[in-house]
């Protein structure tokens, strides 16, 4: 009789330490939920939407036209500027394109590399190509954009602190 009411005693504790686990995740959720409800902070997400036509123009061109540069990069800046990075090959060079409409339209901006180039106007860069974007204004209200391209045995950086108008 005395383990039978042992064991009942028992099985009641066990009840009980289960539910007040139940109880106490039930509780640290709400808190939890209530925390990142009432969170601030400036975080958020921007949604951007291309051109609802996609398409090709060609400059000056009755046929079609083509671009060889492969392994593209592509960020954004905290404006809503585009700009993307493009390599064409060991020794071709590195091209880079801007986009002030949230990307639907795109203008060709000056190699990054064309500081690396000196006067022959060659650079051995042009391999694949990174890119980033500061995520403050530099001192001239532009946030640098940063390009990196691998050369044989080299990684050249260009930065620019002006929107990709000049390369360093």
């Amino acid at each position: 009789m005395h383990n039978r009411l042992l064991q009942k005693n028992l099985n009641s504790s066990v009840r009980l330490l289960r539910l007040s686990a139940v109880l106490l995740i039930i509780a640290a959720s709400t808190l939890y939920s209530i925390n990142v409800r009432g969170a601030t902070g400036s975080f958020a997400f921007t949604n951007y939407e291309l051109g609802t036509t996609p398409g090709t123009t060609c400059p000056n061109a009755l046929a079609n036209c083509y671009n060889f540069a492969a392994e593209p990069a592509i960020r954004a800046d905290n404006s809503g500027n585009f700009y993307a990075s493009s390599e064409n090959g060991l020794t071709g060079g590195t091209v880079a394109w801007k986009s002030t409409d949230a990307g639907l339209h795109y203008i060709t901006l000056q190699s990054p590399n064309s500081a690396s180039a000196g006067s022959m106007q060659f650079s051995p860069a042009g391999g694949d190509t990174d890119l980033a974007v500061a995520s403050l204004l530099n001192g001239n209200g532009f946030y640098n954009v940063y390009v990196a391209s691998l050369a044989l045995t080299n990684v050249y950086v260009s930065t620019s602190t002006d929107g990709g108008s000049t390369w360093l």
